[in-house]
């Protein structure tokens, strides 16, 4: 029987599920946080439930189970668990038609609504493995969601590819999509991971990982945090001016390869220029972008004779990095607001990231093994204050401990908390080997190069491991996640189907 396609079938997977608006809300209390991902869970129980063999299952939290049985060798086995997310991050986009553009010999990716951006090779150097192919990308305007619906594209593929190949030997395989990861909501699980430990699954993969045929059996220990400003309510003589200030958008995971700078960075930046240079310009109100955290709108109160001197030094921050996506605007109106603690906080980030604690801070400094504290978002709180959240990132509890006790040291009287988040899942499945060996064997046979890598993020399987039911994590392929810049290409899509079908027939030896 003719093999499929792997890279126009997963195309049209992937233009499918990228054009359902699936973005997940922390403001929101239900379980899924959105109706756009129960928009996905039916359309992903209508397309699995179209394939022959396939059992389909739903759940009050939109979880989507899709089982199909094992066949030839495979059919007595412990069924194999494979799992996407559902939802996107906060300011992705749906797009109704992707871009295909190549073969790509590394010059400027044309994306049709950002002709600034410059997202080339020497830009970039990570981008060069995916030179000489057809790149995949959306307009450059806004994330389209490859994490995860490139995951999902890959297990969509898959199981019409082995739809298509009744020769192919399998385990009985458990497709799950669950919902909310991005906002680490992990009560929809609970359930659910019994469900699949009572079922007998043993081992499962997670498609949820950044770069092509990398496997992942090792994730950051990771906490949030916010401390807290309050302003005096006094209002600085001036002139009122709005500053825009547009960030650098990537994802913690690859901020230091993507040079990733956030409003807050840079109105940090902007104030020290201001006091060191005498300038009078007095930051009385800052609020982070509620769909982009690191885009800031900023109202600070100007003396007449520094509003020229104000603009040079906000254009001489950003402007290094608008080639990766920055930008500034300074507008003058109105009168400004009273201060509500925005220049306390932003002299105490600058201090935070003077101080030498011994590890990295910014997550734009840290890469490899290295964790960050990361200043992330700043947001009004009552009526004269600002709440300010960090990320906390490390490998390891006692490194992510010693990051909370240095906030902790810096906060001083500020009043402050935190709050764990999701652990390493290497502690568990360091006794599981065979998650590796099974992937590695996959890759070879499918004539692609994988590596093992720890991944910069998590997973969200948390509840699983509790179960037993031991998860390792699988790259997907593609560069700059939760950010415009996002693309992958279709050599990558097809060398994924590739890899996942010479990995089902590993497992069923």
């Amino acid at each position: 029987m003719p093999t499929p396609d792997f890279a126009q079938l997963s195309l049209q997977h992937l233009q499918a599920v990228v054009a359902i608006d699936s973005a997940s809300d922390e403001r929101s209390q239900s379980i899924p946080t959105t109706p756009g991902q129960t928009r996905l869970a039916d359309h992903l129980a209508e397309f699995f439930g179209g394939i022959a063999g396939v059992q389909v299952e739903r759940d009050a939290f939109s979880n989507v189970i899709c089982s199909l049985p094992g066949r030839g060798a495979g059919a007595d086995k412990a069924p194999v668990a494979l799992m996407i997310h559902l939802d996107t991050a906060r300011g992705t986009h749906p797009v109704t038609s992707l871009a295909v553009t190549g073969p790509w010999e590394g010059g400027p990716v044309p994306y049709p609504k950002a002709v600034d951006l410059q997202v080339d090779i020497a830009s970039y150097p990570s981008l060069s493995q995916y030179k000489g192919h057809r790149l995949v990308h959306g307009p450059g305007d806004a994330p389209f969601g490859l994490d995860d619906k490139l995951g999902l594209a890959h297990a969509m593929t898959l199981f019409k590819a082995l739809e298509a190949m009744p020769e192919i030997e399998h385990p009985p395989l458990i497709f799950v999509g669950r919902p909310d990861e991005e906002v680490g909501r992990t009560e929809a699980l609970i359930a659910l991971s019994k469900t699949l430990a009572e079922r007998g699954v043993k081992l499962g993969y997670t498609l949820d990982g950044l770069d092509p045929f990398e496997v992942n059996v090792e994730n950051f220990d990771a906490a949030g945090a916010w401390i807290r400003f309050v302003g005096d309510g006094s209002v600085h003589p001036g002139q009122g001016f709005t500053l825009r200030l547009g960030g650098v958008n990537t994802h913690g995971a690859t901020a230091k390869a993507e040079g990733h700078r956030s409003a807050l960075r840079f109105a940090v930046e902007i104030q020290q220029r201001c006091k060191e240079e005498g300038v009078s310009a007095h930051f009385s109100s800052f609020v982070s972008n509620p769909e982009r955290d690191c885009d800031a709108v900023c109202i600070l109160a100007v003396q007449p004779a520094d509003e020229d001197r104000l603009w040079e030094i906000a254009r001489q921050v950003v402007s290094p990095h608008r080639s990766r996506g920055a930008s500034v605007e300074l507008a003058m109106g109105g009168d400004p607001p009273p201060e509500h603690g925005v220049a306390q906080a932003l002299d105490w980030i600058a201090a935070f990231y003077a101080s030498d604690p011994g590890f990295v801070l910014w997550a734009e400094e840290s890469d490899g093994r290295q964790g960050y504290t990361a200043a992330y978002r700043a947001l009004p709180h009552g009526p004269s204050g600002l709440q300010v959240d960090l990320r906390i990132r490390d490998f390891g509890e006692d490194r992510r401990k010693a990051r909370i006790e240095h906030i902790e040291r810096m906060a001083g009287d500020q009043p402050w908390e935190w709050t764990l988040q999701y652990d390493n899942m290497g502690r568990h499945l360091a006794d599981c080997p065979e998650l590796v060996d099974h992937a590695m064997a996959a890759a070879q046979a499918a004539g692609v190069q994988a590596k093992v890598q720890p991944i910069r993020g998590g997973t969200g399987i948390d509840p699983f491991l509790s179960e037993g039911v031991m998860v390792a994590n699988l790259g997907t392929g593609y560069f700059a996640p939760e950010s415009e810049k996002e693309l992958t290409s279709l050599e990558t899509m097809a060398g994924h189907a590739r890899w996942l079908l010479a990995l089902v027939q590993e497992l069923a030896r």
